[in-house]
């Protein structure tokens, strides 16, 4: 049954809703190679590439690099598919209380070039490339900021153009006694651009200009101490609302929350389904991130176990099929992450989505995860040990 509940926010600055820009989406291919390259990064001084054998489901290492900063947290190709961006949670240039971005040139081989590096506000969690490729947007967890960067084509960072500081606190003391920035996303129209915060249980709302200037919007209120985490945007109907998934770490919830227009004054939060299996034990579990297949037909959820003394299983996929017409989700099972805290996943580029590699940071393991197009279940073919990883990214050789 659909839940209608109306979250309350202020105006939102206007957006073209109804606009779908191409250059925002993927470029897919229609068939799998039968190698792709693969960049990990964590927690430790390198990201690393493998070689990812798709008929035989096997790794090979090629290179490690620190041309990307230490502790790389997350990793994003430019919208050219030429260069990787790195969010670093590493002091930057050994001073307190910062991050860097980085930008390397990806060769033909895979291997990385280092083109530049620039100053964060500390803890940069997630990036993401404007559509039309000229900006970069960051968001700070300790620093509880949004940051924008100016991208070159020849991949160069510029300094930070604009910072915005976020301030609020949660009710669950242990993990929401400050504002923290947890993910950036762009709507498909690219004039949107919003940031769960996951101390403050808000989702803080941007629009962008056409010169690439960001202006504030009113924050989106969710619900006390679900701990937004990250989002992705439900398929846009011509003529429909803008609808988007949230999944909330400290509750693990998802919600379907609807923008109406661009004249809204609220929200409405649509649908709200657990993450988490029957009988499980909420305070023992965390969610993290959220997955919408090229299809629109699935949305995939990870579970990750707190508890020492849980089974390595419980760390789960939650998978759900997606109404095409309602965007409303139904539960179809769980699928073992392979390992513990299953942290970010990462669908491979073919149009099928053939494969997931996910990261278990708790259990210093990256697996892949074969998928099935029909059905939407998973099964793991592959593993390789990694110290603390954190991303994953397929890429095409």
């Amino acid at each position: 049954m659909a839940i209608h509940k109306t979250i309350s926010i202020s105006t939102l600055a206007w957006f073209a809703i109804w606009c779908q820009i191409s250059s925002a989406a993927p470029n897919l291919l229609d068939t799998l190679p039968a190698s792709l390259q693969l960049y990990i990064g964590g927690e430790s001084k390198e990201v690393k590439l493998f070689a990812f054998d798709t008929v035989q489901s096997t790794f090979t290492m090629q290179k490690a690099t620190d041309s990307l900063g230490s502790n790389a947290l997350w990793l994003d190709f430019d919208r050219s598919n030429k260069f990787i961006l790195s969010t670093s949670a590493a002091n930057f240039d050994k001073k307190e209380k910062t991050g860097g971005i980085f930008s390397a040139a990806v060769a033909a081989d895979g291997t990385l070039q280092h083109v530049n590096a620039v100053p964060s506000p500390e803890a940069p969690v997630s990036l993401e490339v404007s559509p039309d490729g000229k900006l970069v947007m960051v968001a700070s967890f300790n620093g509880a900021s949004l940051t924008s960067y100016r991208l070159a084509a020849d991949g160069k960072l510029s300094l930070p153009v604009q910072t915005f500081a976020f301030t609020g606190s949660g009710p669950i003391k242990s993990r929401q006694a400050a504002a923290s920035a947890h993910q950036v996303k762009f709507d498909p129209s690219g004039t949107l651009l919003l940031v769960p915060d996951l101390g403050s249980d808000r989702i803080r709302s941007f629009s962008l200009d056409r010169v690439g200037n960001l202006k504030r919007n009113s924050d989106i209120a969710v619900k006390e101490g679900c701990g937004p985490r990250h989002l992705t945007f439900a398929p846009q109907r011509k003529g429909g609302p803008l609808r988007f998934y949230l999944i909330c770490e400290l509750s693990n919830e998802i919600f379907l929350i609807e923008l109406p227009d661009a004249r809204a004054k609220t929200a409405a939060r649509i649908q709200n389904v657990t993450t988490l299996p029957q009988g499980a034990n909420p305070k023992t579990f965390n969610a993290a991130e959220i997955l919408l297949s090229p299809d629109g037909r699935f949305i995939y959820a990870t579970n990750r176990q707190k508890d020492p003394a849980g089974r390595v299983d419980d760390n789960t996929f939650a998978i759900f099929a997606r109404n095409e017409n309602t965007d409303l989700l139904t539960p179809i099972g769980f699928s073992p992450a392979g390992g513990k805290g299953p942290r970010h996943c990462a669908f491979s580029p073919d149009k099928a989505a053939s494969f997931m590699v996910v990261t278990n940071g708790e259990s210093n393991l990256v697996t892949v995860h074969r998928r099935n197009v029909t059905s939407g279940a998973l099964a793991e073919v592959a593993s390789v040990p990694f110290e603390a990883a954190a991303v994953a990214l397929f890429r095409v050789v």
